[in-house]
């Protein structure tokens, strides 16, 4: 492990393991799933793991202490389960993904006439507050980063919100700069802007990338991959000055012939990149075509030194078998998402952790699925149990509050509802993140994937 950037994030890999049970590692062709550690600051993240979505460099939902809480007792989960390593104090078992969209602001919206010089509304030499738009020397007030700086987990700066694609205006970018949607509307940034965004807000940073839906064809998809790899260039000659590690985008939407052709062109410039990132999916592809889409985009990347993220919503299915494809890095966005429609995670960790699942007519009485329990439900309303129960999930919410009281929030639309289950659903997410390390470790990865492959089959019966 070398260093990688002023802020000394470095990946190591610690343990690997065979992804079949029927071939042992040294055969040619073979998958091999690894497990390893980012090191960012003083803090160890181990992988495969999750990054949390966040709003303006803090958690959307949860506050410190909160997140803390989830830190401490996954640490203390984890000293139960003899993981001695990841009950060490320094280590945090999930990062987080701050997007730049959040931080641009239109610092002109609603001033139709022009400020008369000296005037209240007319900042002073054109600068502007602090929000990232361009003052009168061409440059970006960016004192905004000096109120955030980088936290202490991993923080990975991307030009995407994990939680929205924002399609609408991708379509309208150009070599130049990429349009992108924000709370204040549409926004530019151009690479070299981009890059000096994250210069002390982020340990490393997703290289700028130009995305479009699925459903585009392969001429959009080349001119797209075209600018991404130049863009790429960009970010990395402004990184340098900025003392930025940079992960490389590798784009081609649902085509498996670009994404191989940028694979091989971004694979080029690996000695200046610290890590990958495998974009423009879970945005309208087939799911029969994403894993031929991630398995092309990582063909030409041989680096075993370096983590290798995919951004989007992915479920545990998905989780499982994109390991297999040398995934280290997932977006936690799927608990988030799944926590703001009022459900709680609810399955299966490991074999250990195996139940048996409700009959069609409980889940039409309930709404509940093989993944998650619907708190909204009235079922739950006088349901006085945790929503996994204290044996199962060692979460704040479980070991303080029931399901009947989160339902009870839910109608009374409090904001400690989406509190307490974006908690647990985090913690949850993170334990099964956890149960796949060890798996690997021990190797027992085939028998854990088989569990849960046959979990999900069970799900779509």
């Amino acid at each position: 492990m070398g260093d990688m950037g002023e802020l000394g994030v470095g990946f190591d890999v610690r343990a690997r393991a065979r992804a079949s049970a029927s071939a042992s590692e040294s055969d040619a062709g073979v998958r091999v799933v690894r497990c390893g550690v980012v090191f960012a600051s003083d803090a160890r993240t181990p992988t495969p793991c999750a990054l949390a979505p966040t709003s303006k460099g803090e958690h959307a939902v949860l506050t410190m202490d909160v997140l803390g809480d989830v830190d401490a007792r996954l640490r203390a989960r984890a000293r139960e389960d003899g993981d001695e390593e990841e009950s060490e104090a320094c280590v945090r078992h999930f990062g987080c993904v701050l997007a730049g969209a959040h931080f641009a602001k239109k610092a002109d919206r609603g001033r139709k006439r022009k400020a008369p010089p000296g005037s209240k509304r007319a900042p002073p030499n054109g600068d502007g507050d602090g929000d990232g738009k361009a003052n009168a020397n061409g440059t970006r007030d960016d004192a905004w980063r000096e109120r955030c700086p980088p936290p202490a987990r991993f923080a990975l700066g991307h030009y995407r919100d994990p939680m929205h694609f924002g399609l609408n205006a991708w379509a309208r970018s150009s070599d130049e700069e990429l349009v992108f949607e924000t709370p204040f509307g549409q926004q530019t940034y151009s690479p070299v802007e981009y890059a000096r965004l994250w210069g002390r807000s982020a340990h490393a940073a997703c290289a700028l990338a130009d995305e479009h839906g699925a459903w585009e064809n392969d001429k959009k998809s080349k001119t797209a991959a075209i600018r991404t790899r130049a863009w790429l260039d960009a970010c990395l000659e402004e990184a340098k000055t900025v003392g930025l590690p940079v992960w490389a985008t590798l784009v081609g939407g649902e085509h498996v012939e670009v994404r191989e052709e940028c694979s091989r062109a971004i694979a080029e410039r690996d000695e200046d990149v610290c890590g990958y990132v495998v974009g423009g999916l879970f945005a309208g592809e087939r799911e029969d075509a994403r894993g031929k889409c991630v398995e092309a985009s990582l063909r030409h990347i041989k680096s075993e030194n370096k983590p290798r993220y995919l951004s989007g919503q992915a479920t545990v299915e998905d989780i499982v078998d994109n390991i297999e494809r040398g995934i280290d890095v997932f977006d936690a966005s799927w608990a988030s998402a799944t926590a703001a429609r009022g459900r709680a995670f609810s399955f299966p960790i490991d074999v250990s952790d195996a139940y048996e699942l409700e009959d069609a007519s409980s889940r039409a009485m309930t709404g509940a699925d093989a993944y998650s329990i619907n708190v909204w439900s009235t079922a739950y309303k006088t349901d006085f149990v945790p929503f996994l129960g204290r044996d199962r999930c060692h979460c704040p919410a479980c070991v303080h509050h029931t399901r009947a009281y989160t339902h009870h929030l839910l109608q009374a639309h409090e904001m400690t509802a989406h509190v307490l289950l974006e908690a647990h659903n985090l913690y949850h997410l993170c334990r099964f993140f956890a149960a796949a390390r060890r798996a690997i470790r021990r190797d027992e990865w085939p028998a854990f994937a088989a569990f849960h492959r046959a979990h999900a089959r069970r799900a779509r019966q």
